[in-house]
């Protein structure tokens, strides 16, 4: 058991479930709420492989592993970084990918010395002050992941330097997913989100390719970088939700022959068990700086990033 599982088993704090902050984010902006009739039912019949995009700028992305109760500002990283490469690839975004972002700053936007982040409040400091990616500011090196860094900075703050260094690059919209189906529909086309929850997956796969929900859970947050609604492979939908914790689980042995590969420590489970993490309250979604326009995802050759 790697060490990061049994401090989740064991009751660490990483996702905190704040009533109060999701209110200050709903009050903070005119559109909190994800809403997007376009969109409607897009997910029908459809799949998208979103962290083929980002391995596909970036091979080494999702290969950081979580050392401290840092998960929101992993699972937010996580998805705010496929939906760029999404959008860079398709050619929608007027920009390069330079590196995979880093975790600290959002982290250490957390109010206080403990473990443990809300969502909103990570929501809303990426959008009041932006991110920044992988680089060394001043005597700040975040060009490699130090936990450290951002929990220390949980009862003094963010430096200035890096606050200065994050407006630099905006999120764009974020939006509170509040059902099951917009969250599918915006990965269907382009948009990643990362949730926080109380529940917990197995870490060997069963007979029918996936990890099943186990009972209890842990309170962490991950982010949802796939989903395929085609029944062509699995006979029911299904999540890929990545994982902050490294190799920490066994993939399935059987995969759909025109997906991308898997990313160790990425969990499939069906929709049905996932669910829970959208109906906690804390599923968070990045659109652009226009909000979630319907968008057509390529396929690169044969990684199969979209089943039209």
């Amino acid at each position: 058991m790697s060490d990061i599982l049994k401090l989740y088993d064991d009751g660490l704090q990483g996702w905190i479930d704040s009533a109060r902050d999701r209110v200050l984010w709903q009050e903070s902006q005119p559109r909190p709420v994800y809403s997007e009739p376009n969109n409607v039912n897009s997910s029908e019949g459809k799949k998208a492989c979103l962290w083929a995009y980002a391995r596909k700028l970036d091979p080494l992305s999702f290969t950081e592993v979580q050392t401290t109760g840092d998960c929101v500002s992993h699972g937010s990283r996580n998805a705010r970084d496929c939906t760029r490469a999404t959008a860079i690839c398709i050619g929608g975004a007027h920009a390069s990918f330079v590196s995979r972002s880093a975790t600290e700053p959002t982290y250490g936007a957390r109010g206080s010395g403990g473990q443990g982040m809300a969502p909103a409040r990570a929501s809303m400091f990426e959008r009041d002050h932006g991110y920044m990616l992988r680089k060394k500011v001043g005597k700040y090196d975040l060009s490699k992941y130090d936990g450290s860094l951002g929990a220390g900075w949980g009862s003094s703050g963010v430096p200035k330097e890096i606050l200065d260094e994050c407006v630099t690059h905006k999120v764009g919209i974020i939006r509170q997913i509040t059902t099951v189906r917009d969250a599918l529909d915006c990965l269907a086309n382009g948009y990643a989100l990362h949730t926080g929850q109380y529940a917990k997956w197995s870490s060997t796969p069963n007979k029918q390719n996936i990890h099943p929900r186990l009972p209890g859970g842990w309170n962490h947050d991950m982010a949802a970088v796939g989903m395929d609604c085609t029944r062509a492979f699995w006979p029911f939908d299904v999540v890929m939700v990545m994982n902050s914790w490294g190799a920490w689980n066994t993939l399935p042995k059987e995969w759909p022959d025109d997906y991308p590969p898997p990313v160790p420590g990425m969990i499939i489970t069906k929709v049905d068990d996932w669910s829970v993490c959208v109906e906690n309250g804390d599923a968070w979604a990045y659109g652009n700086v226009e909000g979630f326009p319907p968008q057509r995802l390529p396929d690169y050759g044969a990684i199969g990033l979209l089943s039209k």
